[in-house]
C-alpha cells in the first residue's frame, strides 16, 4: 500500500473512531454487563421475597391466577413465560381493557409455587435498562443510530487490518515496556485489537444485521417482492395467529397436556406460551421453544385448542432459513449456547474492546497535542467526551445498581427513579469533569464507583438478610454470585484508584526532587 494511501486511511480510522467512540463504548460496556441480564434480574427480585418451597403450579393454573380480578381483554393475548434456570419465576403478560385499566397490558412476576404476584415486571427494570442501553440507548430510533455506528465500526475494523497488515503477524504480541507512553498505548491498542479481532468482527456483522434489518426488509419488499411485504415475512419465518372471536365461553382441559406433549417432542419446555381469544371457543395457543440437540433452532407451533388441529408448525424439518440464520447470529451475539463460562469470556473480550476504544482516543489526543497547528479546543472536547463516556457511564451504572436495591419495591413508578438515578449521575459527572483536573477525576471516579458497589452489597444484607439466608438454604445462589461479581469489580476499582494515587504522588515527588536539584545547582 502506498504511503499516501496509508496516511489517509490512518487519518480516516482515527477520525471515525473519535466520532463514534462515545456511543461505541456505551454499546460494548452495556452489552458486556447485560450478558448477565438474567442474573442481575434475579438479584433484583429474589432478596426482596421469601422463598416458597413445594410443587410448581401448572401453566393453566397460572393463567387463571394471572387474569383473576383484572380487566382482562380476552380478544387480545395472554402470554406466559414458564420458570427456567435463568429465571425461577413465572412471567405473565396480560392484555387489559384499556378503557378500564388505563393501560394496554400488565406484566406480572409470579411465584411458581404459590402463584403469588411478586410484583410487576417493569418494577425491576435495571437489567432490562442496561440491555436496552446496549441495544438502542433507550432513546426513540436509537436502534437505527446504533446500526450506523456499527457500520462505521465495521469500517474501522477493516481499515485497522489494512493499516497493520504487514506487521500483524510479526508484531502480534509486541509491547514495548521501556518505551515512551505513546508507544505503550499504540502497542496496547494493537495487541487488544488483534486478539479480539474475531470477536469484534462477529459483533460488528451481527449488530449491523440486527440494527439495520428494517432497511434490508424494505429494500427486499420493494425490489424482490414487488411490494408484497406479507410474502417477505412469510419467507422470513414471521407468522401470526389469526382466529375469529366466536363469543362462546369455553373451558379448556388440555392446555397442560399439550404443553407437556410438545416439551417431550422437542426436548425443551416452551419458553413462551401465548393464548389468543383465551376463554372463548375460538382459543388458539402458540408455543415457542428450543429444539433439543440443535445449536440455535427454535420451534413454533400454533394450534386450535377446540380440536388440537395445527394452524402452523415450524421445527427442525420445516423452518425458514432466514429465521434460522438470525437465530444463529443471536446465539453467537449473546453467547447463549455454552453456559456461564462462555459469557465470562465474552465479558472479558467486551471490556477489552472498551479499553481498545479508550486507548484509541488517547492516541488521537496525544497526536493532536503535538501538532503545533492543531486546535487545542478539539483536544479538550475529545478529552472531556472520553471521560464522560467512560468514567461517567461506568459510575452511572454503579449508581443504578444501588438505586435498584435501595428503592422500596412498592414505590410507585419505581423503575423511573432507577433511570433518573442513572441519568442524574451521568449529567453530574459531565459537569464535574469541566472543573476537576483529569488525574483527580480518574482517582475520584474509580474510588466512588468502588464505594457505591460495596454499599450496594452492604444494603443487600442490611435490608434482606433473612431472605438471603433462606435463598442460601434453598440452594438459590444466583443473587450471591451477582454479589460476588459486584465485590470483585469494586475491589478492582479500588486497586486502580490506589495505583493512580501512588502514580500521582510519585510524579509530584519526582518534580519536587528535580526542582530541588535545579536550585542546588543554580549559582548563588
Amino acid at each position: 500500500m502506498k504511503k499516501h494511501t496509508l496516511t489517509n486511511l490512518t487519518d480516516a480510522h482515527g477520525w471515525i473512531g473519535i466520532i463514534i467512540s462515545s456511543l461505541l463504548f456505551t454499546i460494548f460496556f452495556a452489552g458486556s454487563v447485560s450478558l448477565f441480564r438474567d442474573e442481575i434480574f434475579q438479584w433484583s427480585v429474589q432478596p426482596t421475597q421469601a422463598v416458597e418451597q413445594g410443587e410448581i403450579l401448572s401453566v393453566s393454573e397460572i393463567m387463571q391466577l394471572a387474569i383473576a380480578g383484572r380487566p382482562f381483554n380476552a380478544k387480545e393475548h395472554l402470554t406466559i413465560i414458564p420458570p427456567s434456570e435463568e429465571n425461577p419465576y413465572y412471567q405473565a403478560y396480560v392484555d387489559l381493557i384499556e378503557e378500564e385499566a388505563g393501560r394496554e397490558y400488565i406484566g406480572l412476576l409470579m411465584d411458581p409455587v404459590s402463584g403469588k404476584v411478586v410484583g410487576e415486571i417493569d418494577q425491576f427494570i435495571l437489567a432490562e435498562f442496561i440491555y436496552h442501553l446496549h441495544r438502542d440507548l433507550n432513546i426513540p430510533y436509537g436502534v437505527y443510530l446504533l446500526g450506523f455506528v456499527t457500520l462505521f465500526f465495521f469500517f474501522m475494523l477493516l481499515s485497522g487490518i489494512l493499516i497493520h497488515a504487514r506487521k500483524l503477524i510479526g508484531n502480534f504480541f509486541q509491547y514495548r515496556t521501556q518505551s515512551n507512553s505513546r508507544s505503550k498505548l499504540l502497542d496496547m491498542h494493537n495487541v487488544i485489537g488483534t486478539i479480539s479481532l474475531p470477536f469484534t468482527l462477529m459483533y460488528a456483522l451481527s449488530g449491523l444485521i440486527f440494527n439495520l434489518v428494517i432497511i434490508y426488509q424494505i429494500a427486499f419488499a420493494v425490489i424482490l417482492y414487488k411490494g408484497d411485504q406479507d410474502a417477505l415475512l412469510k419467507d422470513a419465518g414471521v407468522r401470526s395467529v389469526e382466529v375469529e372471536w366466536q363469543s362462546q365461553p369455553y373451558q379448556y382441559q388440555n392446555i397442560d397436556q399439550l404443553v407437556e406433549r410438545y416439551s417431550l417432542e422437542f426436548g425443551h419446555m416452551p419458553v413462551v406460551i401465548r393464548m389468543y381469544n383465551y376463554g372463548d371457543k375460538s382459543t388458539a395457543m402458540h408455543l415457542i421453544g428450543l429444539v433439543d440437540g440443535m445449536f440455535a433452532q427454535r420451534y413454533e407451533v400454533a394450534l386450535n385448542l377446540i380440536d388440537d388441529s395445527i394452524i402452523f408448525k415450524d421445527d427442525a424439518e420445516q423452518h425458514s432459513e432466514v429465521r434460522h440464520g438470525i437465530d444463529t447470529l443471536s446465539e453467537l451475539h449473546f453467547g447463549g449456547f455454552a453456559g456461564l463460562d462462555l459469557r465470562f469470556i465474552y465479558f472479558i473480550l467486551g471490556i477489552a474492546v472498551c479499553a481498545l476504544i479508550v486507548t484509541g482516543n488517547m492516541l488521537w489526543i496525544e497526536k493532536r497535542q503535538k501538532r503545533l497547528k492543531a486546535s487545542q479546543r478539539s483536544v479538550k472536547i475529545v478529552t472531556h467526551t472520553t471521560l464522560i463516556s467512560t468514567l461517567g457511564v461506568g459510575l452511572a451504572c454503579c449508581v443504578a445498581f444501588l438505586a435498584e436495591r435501595l428503592l422500596p419495591v412498592t414505590l410507585v413508578n419505581r423503575a423511573d427513579y432507577v433511570i433518573y438515578a442513572f441519568v442524574a449521575c451521568l449529567v453530574l459527572s459531565a459537569i464535574v469533569a469541566v472543573f476537576v483536573k483529569k488525574q483527580t477525576l480518574l482517582v475520584g471516579s474509580f474510588a466512588l464507583a468502588s464505594a457505591v458497589l460495596l454499599l450496594t452489597i452492604l444494603s443487600d444484607w442490611m435490608m434482606y438478610a433473612k431472605n438471603l439466608q433462606l435463598l442460601w438454604q434453598a440452594g438459590e445462589l444466583t443473587a450471591f454470585g451477582t454479589q460476588a461479581g459486584l465485590g470483585f469489580v469494586a475491589t478492582f476499582f479500588a486497586v486502580v484508584a490506589y495505583k493512580l494515587t501512588n502514580k500521582k504522588r510519585s510524579s509530584r515527588t519526582e518534580i519536587n526532587s528535580k526542582s530541588s536539584s535545579d536550585n542546588e545547582l543554580a549559582p548563588a
